[in-house]
């Protein structure tokens, strides 16, 4: 799957109840307000693919980085490359996903 199809399909899941309940979460207008159910059964689908985790992590998109937890694989990743996925959000969803799923 390409980061556009990646996209595109993240888009075309987002809920306006979701995505309202995650801006008045704090959560950055960057986002499409996919459920997580969903965004689970993408990275079933996708399985692990680092180079389009990675991708996906670098839109900023608040799903999208989501999704790339899921699908990266976190042994592939130094201690410094962590540090700056860590620093580049400040959205704490995104942080437990991250910490959940990568940094374990």
């Amino acid at each position: 799957m390409t980061l556009q199809e990646a996209m595109e399909r993240l888009e075309a899941a987002g809920d306006a109840k979701m995505r309202a309940l995650y801006l008045k979460h704090g959560g950055p207008s960057n986002l499409f307000g996919v459920k997580t159910a969903d965004i689970r059964a993408l990275g079933k689908q996708i399985k692990k693919d680092h180079p389009l985790g990675l991708e996906l992590w670098k839109t900023g998109n608040v799903d999208a980085r989501f999704l790339a937890t899921l699908i990266v694989t976190p042994k592939a990743f130094s201690s410094t490359e962590l540090e700056e996925l860590l620093k580049s959000t400040t959205y704490t969803r995104n942080l437990d996903w991250l910490m959940t799923n990568v940094v374990e």
